[in-house]
C-alpha cells in the first residue's frame, strides 16, 4: 500500500510540474506573438509614413518645386505612369462604352453631362461621322490613258510585254553562250601552252 501511494504521490506530482511547465511555455508563446504582433504594426506604420513622405514630395514636384536629380527622376518616373495609366483607363472605358471624368478619373456614362462620383460636368465626347470626312475630289483626266496607250486593249498591252520579254531572254541566253565559248577557248589555249613547254 505504502509503494502504491508513493507511485500516485510522484505521478501526481510529476503531471503537476509537467502541466506547469506548458503552462509557462503557452504563456511565453502568447507573449512573443504579441510582441511580435506590436513590432509588426510599428513597421507598417513606419511603411505607411514613408509613403506618405514620398506622396507628398510628388505633390511638392508637381507643384514646381526643384529638388536633386535622383529625387526629380523618381518623380518623372511616377509621372509618366500616371500618364501611361491614364490612357489604359481611357481605353478601357472606350471598350465598355463609356468616358473618364477628367475631375475624378471615375468611368462615368457617355450620356452622362455631369460625374455621379464628384459632380464635375463631363465633356461630351464627339465622334466622327462619315458625312463630316473630307474627300480629295479626283479632277476627270486622272484614268484617261496615257499617249501611245489609246485604243489598246489589255490583252494586246500583254502580249508586248511577252513579246519584248522574250527577246531580251533570247539576248541574255546568247551572251551566255558566247561567254562560255571565250571560257573554253581560253582553256585550251592554256592547254596547248602548257603542252609546247613540256615538250620542250
Amino acid at each position: 500500500m505504502n509503494m502504491s501511494d508513493d507511485f500516485l504521490k510522484n505521478l501526481s506530482k510529476t503531471f503537476r510540474e509537467t502541466m506547469g511547465t506548458v503552462g509557462k511555455k503557452t504563456d511565453e508563446f502568447v507573449e512573443i506573438q504579441k510582441i511580435r504582433s506590436r513590432q509588426g504594426q510599428l513597421e507598417s506604420r513606419i511603411e505607411n509614413s514613408y509613403l506618405e513622405i514620398g506622396r507628398k514630395i510628388y505633390c511638392r514636384y508637381r507643384n514646381g518645386e526643384a529638388f536633386d536629380e535622383q529625387t526629380a527622376g523618381l518623380c518623372q518616373e511616377i509621372l509618366h505612369m500616371e500618364k501611361e495609366i491614364a490612357v489604359c483607363k481611357e481605353q478601357v472605358a472606350e471598350k465598355k462604352g463609356m468616358t473618364i471624368c477628367p475631375s475624378c478619373g471615375a468611368s462615368v456614362s457617355r450620356e452622362s453631362s455631369f460625374c455621379m462620383y464628384c459632380g464635375a460636368p463631363v465633356p461630351e465626347k464627339k465622334e466622327d461621322k462619315a458625312e463630316d470626312a473630307e474627300f480629295t475630289e479626283v479632277p476627270e483626266d486622272a484614268f484617261e490613258p496615257e499617249d501611245g496607250m489609246e485604243g489598246k486593249k489589255p490583252e494586246t498591252e500583254w502580249k508586248e510585254t511577252q513579246e519584248t520579254s522574250g527577246a531580251d531572254t533570247e539576248a541574255v541566253a546568247e551572251r551566255e553562250e558566247e561567254a562560255e565559248d571565250e571560257v573554253t577557248a581560253d582553256e585550251n589555249a592554256s592547254e596547248q601552252t602548257k603542252e609546247e613547254k613540256t615538250a620542250e
